[in-house]
């Protein structure tokens, strides 16, 4: 209670040129656990517990110099017992390795940085900061809130400019967050720090096109140290480099181009194993490129891709919750299921995908439609196919901005659909028969007035028909549905309804009273409860917002920027307060 009454709104003070800001991020979640136990009676809530978690940012600057903190700070409430007089922690906070004054409470120091501009042409930047060539394929450690993902690369980095050219130097151990701002945070791990050192120089205005080159090498760490104990063996040596250009042109012909190539050579046996090409198992390369045209009122894009290999960069990292390289995916994120996720981290495929928006009213309708199609070759342990797909994903939809209504629609259905082939000759034989994965998705965000007052609902419908599988599983349906209504004053309320019968999703929902049942193309009949939550917000300020949640919602695949990660679900309350500017 006294970090709720001390989390006060952000304030900034300005003295000359010198100022100083303070923003803070506060959250306080009650979780329920429907674990029980046969010997002890009435102990539904046996397993309940509260989560406080809150980070604090301060930032000053004075000509020319900023200096910024970050401070994370979790804590567990009504976790522990007493049993046989000794006492007990359902929920270990703190992990091994990691050093805290209590199982429960945890503050970590999480970022900290220096910036010095030197002058016109030099910024030198020490402690946390981020990095990222071209479109990520190289090296893409930036923050993603979307999915809770925050690392940088702890060192320094020096950004110079001189007339028509750019460079940026790095170098440092990355520096994952710790303390989970949107997620349950339990045995807490100590940081795996990995080496990041890149290089990148772009060179502007020759004539309509921008061409850079950049290189990036990576030592990884196969145990948990500390920062001082990873410094010498992460400098000692490489476990991967990657070298790219990229190029951009506008305007050329009336089209917009942009093309990046990227070739990764693995040193380190781990990075060497279950490759997909036989012939050329200690590389991989990655090509991207897009053409962007405006014929009348058309906008037309076409993306490509081409990635061997590349995958093989992120199994380190991504054992800590996060991915070293993230290039495009042209991917509809919002549809990623556990099996499409898998082409999102493909080891190699290749594939386009073609958009038209039509202008029919400038900035008031438009309609779009694109198609996408892939061939996945990639039958590492992360498919649940045997053998090679070919994606096809056509998606249609259109933007509506009227003057009282506005509405975002998009609808789409997605095929994966396997090569009948015999998996242990790879040669096409009319008795395997594995089918496709098929998905039928539809998502609408209306936004409409009520009186005095304004409403939106958005829906989200997505059922999905598996293939022939090793380990089978049943057909799913999911939905989910929101609806709020808000006024001029700082008060809003949102209702959420939400559905899944996906097998592979743990959680179960918290309307008990209400039971849906549905029936897959086998007869077989699955019975699940729906989800629901309320929510009341309070928006006094255009920078200060406080929530109030209870209820529950679903676990599943979240992609963002992407990136994919397996999120919890959530049953409980949760009040939160965030203030920003």
């Amino acid at each position: 209670m006294l970090l709720l009454l001390l989390a006060g709104p952000a304030w900034s003070l300005e003295v000359g040129e010198a100022s100083v800001s303070v923003t803070d991020d506060f959250k306080l979640r009650y979780y329920r656990n429907p674990t029980t136990l046969p010997d002890f009676p009435d102990n539904d809530h046996l397993f309940d517990y509260v989560e406080q978690v809150n980070r604090l940012n301060l930032q000053a600057s004075y000509e020319g110099t900023e200096v910024g903190v970050s401070v994370d700070e979790v804590a567990l409430f009504a976790a522990t017992y007493y049993l046989d007089d000794e006492l007990q922690y359902e929920h270990y906070l703190v992990g091994d390795g990691l050093s805290s004054f209590s199982p429960t409470a945890y503050v970590n120091l999480e970022k900290i940085w220096l910036t010095q501009r030197v002058n016109d042409a030099i910024d030198v930047q020490v402690g946390d900061g981020y990095l990222a060539f071209g479109r990520g394929l190289a090296v893409n450690l930036v923050k993603n809130t979307d999915i809770d993902v925050d690392t940088s690369v702890q060192g320094a980095q020096a950004r110079l400019s001189s007339g028509d050219w750019d460079a940026t130097l790095a170098t440092g151990l990355t520096n994952q967050q710790q303390v989970q701002q949107d997620n349950p945070n339990v045995a807490l791990r100590p940081n795996a720090y990995n080496m990041v050192t890149g290089a990148g120089v772009q060179r502007y205005g020759l004539g309509p096109s921008n061409v850079g080159v950049h290189g990036v090498a990576y030592s990884f760490s196969r145990e948990t140290a500390g920062l001082a104990e990873s410094v010498g063996p992460r400098y000692s040596g490489l476990d991967a480099v990657v070298g790219g250009a990229t190029l951009e042109a506008f305007g050329v012909l009336g089209l917009d181009l942009y093309g990046e190539v990227d070739i990764y050579r693995y040193m380190a046996p781990e990075l060497l194993t279950d490759l997909e090409d036989p012939d050329g198992t200690e590389t991989g390369r990655a090509f991207y490129g897009s053409v962007a045209a405006y014929p009348g009122k058309v906008t037309l894009l076409l993306e490509v891709k081409d990635y061997l290999n590349i995958e093989r960069l992120n199994i380190f990292s991504i054992q800590e919750g996060y991915e070293v390289s993230v290039g495009p995916n042209l991917e509809y994120e919002r549809v990623i299921t556990e099996d499409s996720s898998s082409a999102v981290n493909s080891n190699n495929i290749r594939g386009a995908r073609l958009r038209a928006d039509i202008a029919a009213r400038p900035g008031v309708w438009t309609p779009y439609i694109s198609m996408a199609g892939f061939r996945d070759y990639d039958l590492g342990s992360g498919h649940f196919n045997q053998t090679v797909e070919t994606i096809l994903h056509p998606v249609a939809g259109m933007d509506l901005f009227g003057d009282h209504v506005q509405s975002l629609i998009n609808f789409g259905y997605r095929a994966d659909l396997r090569d009948d082939v015999n998996p242990e000759s790879g040669e096409a034989d009319p008795d395997f028969d594995f089918g496709a994965d098929r998905l039928a998705h539809a998502d609408i965000d209306f936004r409409f007035p009520v009186g005095r007052l304004h409403a939106e609902a958005i829906l989200d419908f997505q059922k999905f028909w598996w293939g022939e599988n090793v380990i089978q599983q049943h057909d799913f349906t999911q939905a989910s549905l929101t609806l709020a209504v808000g006024g001029e004053g700082p008060f809003s309320l949102s209702l959420f309804g939400d559905y899944s019968d996906n097998p592979l999703i743990s959680t179960d929902g918290n309307l008990s009273f209400i039971t849906l049942t549905t029936t897959d193309d086998e007869g077989e009949e699955t019975e699940e409860n729906p989800y629901g939550a309320l929510e009341v917000q309070y928006k006094p300020t255009g920078s200060t917002t406080l929530r109030l949640f209870y209820g529950a919602y679903r676990a599943g695949i979240r992609c963002s920027g992407g990136q994919c990660r397996n999120l919890p679900g959530f049953d409980g309350a949760r009040l939160s307060f965030s203030t920003a500017f």
